[in-house]
């Protein structure tokens, strides 16, 4: 086993540093100020490193970073004691607060918010989690280190690194295969459909997507994370099923669309209006409604209010 420690207030070192590590961007909101410790236990297979940070970070790693170093030989668990870790990928964003691990591949493009913070950071072999899942990429997973098997994958991190000066390289690496070992039982189970019946995931879906139409463009993180669900889950779930999301938000938004342009109560709304409360541009609103029901929207309308109007005993709404 190999141990390092560095000190620096220096950003330039510290880029330098972590670029040694893997190729990122860097900025510092008050360079003057900025300081950090490091430590780094490493053998050929393993890393497990501690930071402590004063002052805010924020790193990029871009797709020509990733062309560059590709990163794909790792997954990355990240376990910060104090501070908020956040990670973006494209609109999709993963706050990790202490008390969580945030986990994930380096080889596509990132954001990291890095604050003022202590934390963790293990660096395990990917292809002894690529053995056990069925889709291994892209894996994001945020663990809660609160309870169970989480709760002592967490200890062991930490524990391991106190021991930094007793531990032999032959024991570093036998703790480490341990640590994986449990990582590799947490992933699997966290990456398995949700515990619900399969045909209920997307029945659960389309509720949300009814409940929540008007509201904005409706993510797919955001779905799953008000349903109780990590993306991932969600995501492989409707696999399962023979959908996406996508096209299951798209359905739903066009019949609620469609609900609309037939209420007589409505018929102020113009296409404009009801596009943007589905979310989508009037263009595209026109050509998916079409697509899907074979008239635009506004042929649709004209259509079934003339409908209305021909039916005996129907009456329109006072205006």
């Amino acid at each position: 086993m190999r141990y390092h420690s560095w000190t620096t207030g220096d950003t330039d070192a510290w880029r330098d540093l972590s670029n040694s590590i893997l190729p990122m961007d860097h900025s510092f909101r008050n360079p003057g100020s900025w300081r950090a410790d490091l430590t780094v236990q490493e053998s050929g297979s393993y890393r497990l490193m501690r930071w402590d940070q004063r002052g805010d970070r924020i790193a990029a790693r871009t797709p020509s970073h990733v062309r560059r170093v590709p990163g794909d030989e790792h997954y990355w668990i990240v376990m910060p004691q104090q501070g908020v870790y956040t990670v973006r990928h494209g609109q999709d964003e993963t706050r990790t607060p202490p008390g969580r691990a945030s986990v994930m591949g380096m080889d596509e493009s990132c954001w990291l918010s890095v604050p003022q913070s202590q934390a963790y950071a293990f660096q395990v072999p990917r292809s002894e989690l690529d053995n056990h899942l069925d889709s291994p990429a892209p894996l994001r997973l945020v663990l809660d280190l609160n309870t169970g098997l989480g709760r002592i994958l967490g200890a062991l991190m930490e524990s391991t690194h106190a021991e930094q000066d007793t531990l032999s390289a032959h024991e570093f690496h036998a703790v480490c295969d341990r640590m994986t070992e449990l990582f590799c039982m947490i992933a699997v189970r966290e990456t398995r459909p949700p515990d619900a019946h399969l045909t209920d995931v997307a029945r659960l879906v389309r509720e949300y997507v009814r409940h929540n139409l008007g509201t904005g463009k409706l993510p797919l993180a955001a779905a799953a994370r008000a349903l109780g669900w990590s993306p991932r889950h969600l995501r492989n779930a409707l696999h399962q099923t023979g959908t996406t999301y996508r096209d299951l938000r798209l359905e739903e938004t066009l019949r609620g669309a469609r609900d609309i342009l037939q209420d007589p109560a409505q018929g102020g709304l113009s296409i404009s209006d009801i596009a943007s409360r589905a979310g989508l541009t009037p263009t595209w609103f026109s050509s998916a409604f079409k697509s899907r029901y074979g008239e635009t929207p506004r042929e649709f309308r004209r259509r079934r209010l003339a409908e209305d109007a021909a039916r005996p005993g129907t009456t329109r709404p006072a205006s």
